[in-house]
């Protein structure tokens, strides 16, 4: 679902192994501030899962068209039945029609003769809203039988969070506390205590699927179709410095 900013340059030139991921580049410090950033990162099952199926059909006459829309929409209810889905998983059937003018040329000896003919194309659309991953599954491994009916399907699925604000109110928690930690490692050597919250800012949050990295194009993102998501949330954190 696709998707985190560097904080600034560092003034520090040493580094302690312990601080792993929060190293030099990730903390800064003046006479009487530090500044540090805090990480969360999760890896969350996708909760719902969404599945449309698009059905096209084309003819010169309109009737005809109705009733192979009409027998395709039958087939489609029965294989998604089939397939274990209930009726209230369907939460959305739409059905357009457009009407499109193409010429038929034709050669005669020297002359070109041009007919029109009117073109009925349909495209019916099937979404599908389920919790339980299984029925999605068997969609996906069985909707090309529905070819060898005679019906021309094309289909798409994805995986989400709908609980999506709850992790990501907890994960600014746990950044938080993260960037108190780091901000506290970073200063005791120097004798050094961290005082009250000057600012706290909420940084970019980035999904990828649960296999990708940061470096990952979110527009080569595979977040939509994966089940597991990769969440990473970052704060940047500016504390007082006490003796």
């Amino acid at each position: 679902m696709k998707y985190t900013s560097i904080i600034c340059s560092v003034i520090i030139a040493f580094g302690f192994s312990g601080l792993g991921y929060f190293a030099s580049k990730n903390v800064k410090s003046s006479t009487h501030l530090i500044e540090v950033k805090g990480l969360s990162e999760k890896v969350i099952k996708s909760d719902v899962a969404d599945v449309v199926i698009t059905v096209s059909n084309s003819s010169n006459n309109l009737e005809e068209l109705y009733k192979k829309r009409t027998a395709d929409k039958e087939k489609i209810m029965e294989f998604l039945m089939k397939s274990g889905v209930i009726q209230e998983e369907i939460f959305d059937v739409s059905m357009e029609t457009s009407e499109n003018e193409e010429e038929e040329k034709s050669t005669l000896s020297d002359l070109i003769t041009v007919k029109k003919n009117v073109c009925f194309r349909s495209k019916d659309t099937f979404s599908v809203r389920t919790s339980d991953f299984e029925k999605i599954d068997k969609i996906k491994s069985d909707i090309i039988k529905l070819s060898s009916e005679g019906v021309l399907v094309t289909y798409t699925y994805s995986y989400q969070l709908t609980n999506f604000c709850d992790v990501k109110i907890q994960m600014m928690r746990e950044a938080s506390e993260n960037a108190q930690k780091n901000a506290e490692a970073f200063i005791e050597p120097h004798h050094q205590r961290i005082g009250k919250v000057v600012y706290l800012k909420q940084g970019e949050i980035s999904i990828r699927a649960e296999n990708e990295t940061e470096e990952t194009d979110r527009w080569a993102s595979k977040e939509k179709t994966s089940v597991y998501k990769k969440l990473r949330l970052v704060v940047r954190a500016g504390f007082e410095k006490r003796r």
